[in-house]
């Protein structure tokens, strides 16, 4: 066999191995893609993920109603002082919280809508209103 030969089907051998493997990783990942719902319901129902979603939405709504809580006490703070100095540190206080308190119910919100964590809120409220901030 001459060397031209020889190397003309090496070409060849090395572009058919490529081809097999382009395909061999299409193959992988179309099943891949295919097993991923399983995968995600399988994760979604692990016991630490159940727990900590039931935890995180309980926590989070307690959480938020301290921090509507803590506004209201902190607005009425902030109407009876008198100090221009002192009321300013106060608002900024409270925007501060406020701010804070509207984090909160986004997430809380957030974690809501998606399908894999929602079915671990029970009995804990649908969404936070984010207006209740707004004191």
């Amino acid at each position: 066999m001459s060397p031209t030969k020889l190397f003309g089907y090496c070409i060849v051998g090395i572009v058919a191995l490529g081809g097999l493997g382009i395909v061999a990783s299409t193959v992988g990942t179309i099943g891949s893609v295919a097993t991923a719902p399983g995968r995600v319901i399988s994760k979604t129902l692990e016991t630490n993920n159940i727990i900590s979603s039931y935890e995180r939405f309980r926590d989070l709504n307690k959480v938020f109603d301290a921090r509507v809580a803590q506004l209201r006490a902190h607005k009425k703070a902030l109407d009876a002082e008198t100090d221009p100095k002192e009321r300013v540190y106060l608002r900024t206080e409270f925007f501060g919280q406020q701010q804070s308190c509207r984090d909160i119910a986004a997430r809380y919100n957030a974690d809501a809508s998606k399908m894999n964590k929602a079915i671990f809120r029970a009995d804990a409220p649908e969404s936070l209103n984010a207006a209740a901030c707004e004191v």
